[in-house]
Order: structure tokens, then sequence, then C-alpha cells
């Protein structure tokens, strides 16, 4: 038997799921209230002892893994340049990213624009602009806009990348966190999200989760692995490619990929689990 315990750390309830990976079945599920804002292990515990208590025992897990939206999830700031254009690209990368988009802001911040993101606290400001060897003036008024205003928000840049060197000159001048990414628009409608994606996916594991006190969970279990929204995306995604042809045989509807053959497996797992468990309940 091999015992996997997936959670969700969600702003309200902390959401425990026990699923037997060799059944594929679900052992049992269990919740309680988010303690974020005072100790995260707290809720966590609350609801691993209602588990225990509708298994009938304790029991050992092979690996305890999980996502988190908890204190607001992970929200996001996106200034592009034209609404349809590099704006809509940037908005994208935050939502691919696992974000919420908070705010989106095209062409010159104001000093409202920096009262909203002071107030909204957010996370990460993803700023672009402008194709490379394009428009550069915007991008790097905005720049020194949010360098002026004293924000220590982390700021990635994605933007034209005939900027970049007066982006870090910027940075380092006024002491921002800032990331430099390639630009989530290079030429003209098209797209190159990747790298500013991971850079937000890397960002929200190293820095947001520890700000927001859900780092000292990684004591109790394996590790949180990505914003819940994002979670959602890519069992989504796998989900859509269809079944695992090794598992599922030759005439399977998606091509077999190795590297991610066994989070597909433990997807399908999960979704054959719960629809058991609905029809037994």
């Amino acid at each position: 038997m091999s015992r996997y315990l997936m959670i969700d750390f969600g702003s309200t309830f902390t959401k425990l799921t026990a699923i037997d990976t060799e059944t594929e079945d679900i052992i049992a599920t269990a919740n309680s209230f988010t303690t974020v804002a005072t100790d995260i292990t707290v809720g966590y515990e609350n609801a691993l002892g209602e588990l225990y208590s509708k298994i009938g025992k304790e029991i050992k897990f092979d690996k305890i893994i999980g996502c988190s939206s908890a204190a607001g999830g992970l929200k996001m700031a996106a200034v592009g340049l034209v609404d349809e254009l590099t704006l809509e690209a940037a908005k994208r990368v935050c939502l691919g990213a696992g974000a919420k988009v908070e705010l989106a802001f095209s062409h010159h911040l104001t000093s409202d624009d920096i009262k909203s993101i002071i107030d909204k606290k957010i996370d990460i400001i993803l700023l672009a602009g402008g194709t490379d060897g394009g428009n550069s003036e915007c991008v790097l008024f905005n720049q020194r806009k949010l360098a002026e205003s004293g924000l220590k928000t982390p700021v990635v840049y994605a933007g034209n990348k005939n900027c970049a060197d007066e982006i870090r000159a910027i940075a380092e001048e006024y002491g921002m966190d800032e990331y430099i990414c390639g630009n989530v628009m290079p030429k003209l409608n098209v797209l190159k999200v990747d790298e500013a994606r991971d850079k937000i996916r890397e960002i929200f594991l190293k820095n947001i989760i520890e700000a927001k006190g859900i780092k000292k969970i990684e004591r109790e279990i394996d590790k949180v692995i990505l914003p819940t929204p994002e979670a959602v995306l890519r069992a989504a995604e796998l989900l859509s490619k269809g079944y695992a042809r090794k598992r599922f045989g030759r005439n399977s509807p998606c091509r077999y990929r190795r590297r991610n053959n066994r989070l597909l497996f433990y997807v399908l797992s999960f979704r054959k689990a719960q629809r058991r468990h609905i029809e037994r309940t």
C-alpha cells in the first residue's frame, strides 16, 4: 500500500485528502479552519486529527505534499503598455503562474496606482511593455516611478530587452528587489511567457510562502509545491492529454511522456478515487 496525503492550505479551510495510490481509492478526507494568521500548523494538526478519527487510527504516509492559497494566495499587479498587447500578455503570465491579478495598469503609472499597489498588499509586480527594440520610454518611466515610491514589493521585469541594462541600473540605485526576465512579447502578437512565469513561481516558493507564515508547515510535511490555482491548472492540462499510454495501452488518446507520467498517474488516481467516494456517499 502506498499512501499519499494531499493538502490544500486555503484562505478559509485547510483541506486534507488521504489517497491509496495502489488501489486508487480515497482513504478519508478532513478539513479545519486555516490558522495562517497565528500558526498554520494548528489548523493542519486539527484537520489531521479529524482525518485520523475518520480512519480509526493514525497511519504513516509515504509522502505529504500541499498547495496553498492561504493569506490571500499570490496577489499580483500587472503593468503593461497597451491594454490589448503587452498588458494582456502580462496578465496571462500572472494567471499562468497561479496568481490572482488584483490590479492591471497600462501606459504610465500614477501616484494613485502606486497607492493601490500598497493598499492591496500586492505580493509581486510584473512590469512589461514594448516589444524588443520598441517603446522604451514608458517602461523606464514606470520603473523609476516604482523605484521612487520606496516599494519593497518584488518586481519581475519582462519587457523590452533593450531597456534591461537601464532597468537594472535603476533597481540597483534604489535597492529594489527586481528580477529581469525575457520579454513576454518580444514581437508583436508573439508570446513568450515561460521564463517570467517560472520566475514568479520561484519567488512565490522562496519568499511569499515564508512571508505569509506558510513556510513553517514544511517542518511537518514534505513541501508546499505550488499556488493552488497553478496546481489546478497543471492537473487540468494533464487530464486534457488523456491517459498515459504506458499504463493504459497503446491506443491511448495521448502520447506517453515519461516526465509527466507519475504526476498524471496520481491525478488520474485521485479522479478515479474521488468518483468512487462520491458513489459510496
